[in-house]
């Protein structure tokens, strides 16, 4: 029973959460963050290409994604699908296909018959029990130059109850090769997130309200500071501190025979 009601929780925790504070709370915007950092080291260009996200959650990764990219993405929740799809549309993104999957079906879904130049799968491996199956089906479905981009967390002061996996750069490297990948890069960033990580899992009425404050205060630090001073100071955080790096961002494509 307990299961199911989290499972519930889990498929309708994006919905009717589209104001830009909400897209502002550093819990959704590190993970953005962390993706375009990798993108940006490897010099990818987004502007024109197609972008899909698998499991794009409240969609803010695709807020900053150029508007002339082609985004598609799945959800589980359909109505929380319909509303990122909306949101989209009022920001001015004309080329977005988003639809919700069956997770029992998921290998089946239309959007898996495509190749896209970028596939984002962003905090969604660790949930899985088979996360190599679905990496080797996501990169069969890459343009020639494609990337996967992936993130993941690490170093977890507190064990998030749905998390399956405790992730490392060995594990993402077995990960690469049972999926027919290889890594493109791998970085460890996000010092900032190691201690809050236990406030942002309280789950009592007090806890979340400490949970908002530090998640939209950190939010918009990073905002105003931008992602590349952002990271530079949260490595010099860890170093005087000694927090570690909370979040895994990393690039696959497929292997080359």
């Amino acid at each position: 029973m307990m299961k199911a009601l989290r499972q519930e929780t889990y498929y309708h925790v994006y919905r009717n959460r589209q104001s830009w504070i909400h897209h502002l709370a550093y819990m959704r915007l590190s993970k953005v963050f962390a993706l375009l950092y990798a993108i940006e080291q490897k010099g990818l260009v987004m502007e024109g290409k197609s972008i899909f996200d698998y499991g794009f959650g409240a969609g803010t990764f695709f807020r900053h994604c150029p508007r002339q990219s082609l985004l598609f993405g799945v959800e589980l929740d359909s109505v929380n699908v319909e509303n990122v799809r909306e949101s989209l549309s009022r920001k001015g993104y004309t080329h977005v296909d988003l639809q919700a999957i069956d997770e029992e079906r998921w290998g089946e879904h239309e959007l898996l018959t495509r190749q896209y130049d970028l596939i984002v799968a962003s905090h969604v491996l660790e949930h899985l029990k088979q996360p190599a199956e679905v990496l080797k089906r996501l990169i069969s479905c890459l343009t020639p130059e494609g990337f996967l981009v992936g993130a993941l967390p690490i170093n977890e002061l507190v064990a998030h109850q749905n998390h399956k996996w405790v992730v490392d750069k060995g594990l993402v490297e077995d990960w690469a090769q049972a999926a027919n990948a290889q890594l493109a890069g791998y970085w460890e960033l996000d010092h900032f997130t190691y201690y809050a990580l236990p406030i942002f899992e309280q789950r009592s009425a007090l806890g979340r309200v400490a949970d908002q404050g530090v998640s939209l205060a950190l939010g918009l630090a990073a905002a105003l500071l931008g992602r590349r001073l952002w990271f530079r100071l949260s490595a010099l955080f860890g170093r005087i501190t000694g927090a570690k790096p909370a979040q895994a961002v990393f690039l696959m494509q497929p292997l080359r025979v």
